[in-house]
């Protein structure tokens, strides 16, 4: 099964080391109904509908302006430097397994593959160097800042680097807990979340960490979005969903109408969007998450998502890469 993209994505990612796991599964359940794939060169191969096959896995989507990165489960990038109207698949390494993406200011990318290792490109998204890391001995997010690239995962570690990725300067709060989500609200302030609703947060661009007071009752972040420097949420697990009104100091839970966990929070028509378990696609109204109808809606799992001006594209199991209208139409698979 090959998918047709559409659209113009602008902006978005965020993984969870879980999401690999769910992904066994989700696969499992697609592939069981799809229909033989057409092989594919393990070469970059220039396509326009035919694009990644049914046992990959879409773990990442990340945009800059018409351009947009996806990142498989087998090592494999997806780039559009036209909003989606044509594709490039490059099998970047047939050992790596990425399951995050970051664009940075000057336009440059990178991925972060789950065996410690970041792969950056300069811009033209054809030639990825790898750079290897000790810590986070298992790493779950990345994200490029003004300060750098920034890593975090287990042990409690975050790590930096401002070259690229050719250092790396490692802060560690020596617990045995992941951190598993990154975001600057500013170009000073930045928060990590991690399990056991650890939070860490710095105010001079990641230079220094304090120990924030933990999210109650355990809380495991799924992903976080910040409308302001004030205003923020936070997914986790059981479909909770917490805000924040004051920079993460302290969190309120909000309903989510859904009941269902929502791995991926991005900005889409002005409002908070999230995206997650049993094909969900997720909105803010008010104060609750209220589900958003889509057309012919994917049985399992949504591992990724952007933004676009008029669509949202989401990435899942079974090579599915899917553009979803706003007006709650889709364009689908046409096979």
């Amino acid at each position: 099964m090959n998918i047709q993209y559409s659209g113009a994505p602008l902006r978005l990612k965020k993984s969870t080391l879980g999401l690999a796991l769910l992904a066994v599964t989700g696969a499992a359940l697609l592939n069981a109904c799809a229909e033989s794939a057409e092989q594919v060169s393990v070469d970059t191969v220039q396509q326009v509908t035919k694009t990644v096959e049914r046992y990959e896995v879409i773990q990442t989507l990340s945009a800059q302006g018409r351009t947009v990165l996806g990142g498989t489960q087998t090592g494999v990038v997806t780039v559009s430097t036209d909003g989606g109207s044509s594709w490039l698949r490059q099998r970047v390494s047939s050992t790596a397994s990425f399951i995050d993406s970051a664009f940075c200011q000057d336009g440059s990318a990178a991925m972060l593959d789950v065996y410690n290792t970041v792969w950056t490109s300069s811009g033209d998204f054809k030639d990825w160097l790898p750079s290897k890391f000790d810590k986070p001995s298992s790493p779950v997010a990345i994200e490029c800042h003004s300060s750098g690239l920034w890593v975090v995962g287990s042990g409690s570690n975050l790590i930096n680097s401002t070259d690229q990725g050719k250092t790396w300067r490692v802060v560690s709060f020596d617990e045995d807990a992941q951190f598993t989500a990154l975001t600057f609200t500013s170009d000073t302030h930045g928060i990590a979340f991690g399990e056991f609703g650890m939070l860490a947060f710095t105010n001079d661009g990641g230079q220094t960490w304090q120990r924030g007071e933990p999210i109650a009752g355990d809380f495991y972040t799924y992903d976080a979005l910040f409308t302001d420097p004030s205003t923020g949420y936070a997914t986790g697990l059981a479909g909770q969903v917490l805000k924040t009104s004051d920079g993460g100091v302290t969190w309120a839970r909000l309903v989510n109408t859904t009941e269902t966990p929502l791995y991926r929070l991005f900005m889409h028509a002005g409002a908070p969007h999230g995206a997650g378990a049993n094909g969900t696609l997720a909105r803010l109204e008010g104060d609750q998450w209220v589900r958003v109808a889509y057309d012919s809606p994917v049985l399992s799992f949504l591992g990724a998502a952007v933004s676009g001006s008029q669509s949202i594209v989401v990435g899942g199991p079974g090579g599915l890469l899917r553009t979803v209208q706003s007006s709650n139409l889709s364009q689908a698979d046409p096979s």
